[in-house]
C-alpha cells in the first residue's frame, strides 16, 4: 500500500547517506551550483536501482470446472517479485527553471514467488518488463555544500506494452488427481502511477549523481485469459496488479 511517509523517508535517508561522500568525487565549478540550469536547459541520465515489489493476482472461472451452476470460482493471491537486474535512459528538458519534463524507458528483470489465485499454483521462471514513461521533477532550492544537492518531487506515469511470463507451470491439489501442465501466459499492456522523491548532486559543471525512490502502483492490470488443459479446458481470467518501492541511482549530464 501506498506510503507517502515512507517514500519522503526512504528518499530522505538516502540523499542523506551520499550526501557527504560525494564531496570528495566533485570538481571545483566554474559558476555558482545550478545557476546555469533552468527553463531551456536539456539532460540525458541513466539509471539502476532495486526493487521491494509484488504483485496481487485476481482469477475468475469463465467456462467448464471454474464455474459452478453459472457462479464462476474467484480468488486473489499475493506474490513477491525479486529483483535480478534493471537499468533505464532518460531524457529531460526544463520548461521552467524548476520543473522539467521528460522520457525515460526501463528495462526490469524480476522472480516471482509460486502464486495460487484458485486452487491451482502457478509457478514462473524469471521475466522481464519494460517500462515507457512520462515523467515529471519539480526542483525545489538548492541545499548543502557549495549548494550542490538540489531535492525534487515528481510524478510519473508508464506505459507496459505487456509481460511475457513464458511456459508457466500449473500444479493442481494432489486431491483433484489432476496431473500438472504448462501454459503460456503473455499478459496484456498496463498503466502504473509513480510518485518520486529524491536529489541530484552536481560533481562537475555539467553532471550530477541522483538517487532517490519512487513508489509505483497499478491504475489497470495486465490481463491474460488461460485455458487449462488438463481441468477439461476450463478457462480462467487472470489480472496482475503489481505494486511496490524502488530505489534508484545514477547520472545526469545538462546542455
Amino acid at each position: 500500500m501506498f506510503s507517502p511517509r515512507l517514500l519522503l523517508t526512504t528518499s530522505l535517508l538516502l540523499t542523506a547517506s551520499c550526501a557527504s561522500p560525494l564531496k570528495h568525487f566533485s570538481e571545483p565549478l566554474s559558476q555558482p551550483a545550478w545557476s546555469d540550469k533552468g527553463k531551456g536547459t536539456q539532460t540525458f541520465g541513466v539509471s539502476t536501482g532495486w526493487a521491494f515489489y509484488g504483485a496481487e493476482a485476481e482469477a475468475e472461472g469463465v467456462s467448464g470446472a471454474l464455474v459452478d451452476q453459472g457462479v464462476p470460482d474467484t480468488g486473489t493471491d499475493d506474490t513477491d517479485l525479486r529483483p535480478n537486474y534493471g537499468g533505464a535512459v532518460k531524457y529531460g528538458y526544463f520548461v521552467t527553471d524548476n520543473l522539467a519534463l521528460g522520457l525515460l524507458a526501463e528495462l526490469r528483470n524480476f522472480d516471482a514467488d509460486p502464486v495460487s489465485p484458485l486452487s491451482a499454483t502457478l509457478t514462473t521462471e524469471s521475466f522481464t518488463t519494460q517500462h515507457y514513461l512520462l515523467t515529471s521533477r519539480y526542483f525545489l532550492e538548492p541545499k548543502g555544500h557549495e549548494n550542490r544537492l538540489r531535492p525534487f518531487l515528481g510524478l510519473d506515469l508508464s506505459y507496459v506494452p505487456g509481460v511475457d511470463f513464458g511456459s508457466v507451470r500449473v500444479d493442481y491439489p494432489a486431491s483433484t488427481g489432476f496431473p500438472s501442465e504448462f501454459v503460456d501466459i503473455d499478459a496484456g499492456s498496463y498503466w502504473t502511477l509513480g510518485a518520486v522523491g529524491g536529489a541530484s548532486y552536481l560533481l562537475r559543471d555539467n553532471l550530477s549523481f541522483d538517487i532517490g525512490a519512487f513508489y509505483e502502483w497499478s491504475i489497470t492490470p495486465g490481463e491474460k485469459r488461460l485455458a487449462l488443459q488438463n481441468l477439461g479446458g476450463a478457462e480462467v481470467d487472470l489480472e496482475v496488479w503489481p505494486e511496490g518501492l524502488l530505489v534508484f541511482f545514477g547520472l545526469t549530464w545538462y546542455f
